[in-house]
């Protein structure tokens, strides 16, 4: 069984990257939400745990106030930023090598397409799609997608393109 699927992700490599490139993704989003909760339970006042211990974090991660929150969701992004260049550049697209000023380069144009991907989707669409009165539930799906297509193209096709 695992040979046949080891033998199908072979002879289907454009499948097999996209599947390499939601894996990436779903680490990059576990990983930026690890953070940036994280973060908000370290800075957030906290009340005495009493009772349950997985409530009580979540109580804690709760009390952050928007400054907190704010550095956190900071911290979180340039980390999420980071690792995602790392994980794209390796396991998704393949990218052997290259030059530190290469490397630079991309890691400035990764960052600068997710960054383009927060202020045209994460902020533009969703605020559309709020204006248009579609639930915050909704607008999260739709803008997800937004922006893993649009930075999915930018990396295969911009940063990550092969020569």
């Amino acid at each position: 069984m695992i040979q046949k699927i080891k033998n199908w992700l072979e002879s289907h490599q454009k499948e097999y990257e996209l599947l390499r490139y939601l894996i990436a993704g779903g680490l990059t989003t576990l990983l930026s939400m690890l953070i940036s909760y994280g973060v908000c339970f370290i800075l957030a006042d906290r009340a005495p745990l009493e009772g349950n211990f997985i409530l009580w974090v979540i109580d804690s991660i709760n009390r952050a106030n928007p400054s907190q929150v704010s550095l956190a969701n900071t911290v979180s992004w340039i980390i999420a930023v980071l690792f995602a260049f790392w994980i794209n550049r390796v396991m998704v697209f393949q990218v052997e090598g290259g030059s530190k000023a290469k490397i630079g380069t991309e890691l400035i144009q990764f960052a600068g397409g997710r960054l383009l991907s927060f202020l045209l989707f994460e902020q533009g669409i969703m605020l559309l799609l709020k204006w248009m009165g579609v639930s915050n539930f909704i607008n999260r799906i739709i803008v997800l997608v937004f922006v893993m297509v649009f930075n999915y193209v930018i990396s295969k096709f911009w940063i990550f393109k092969k020569d």
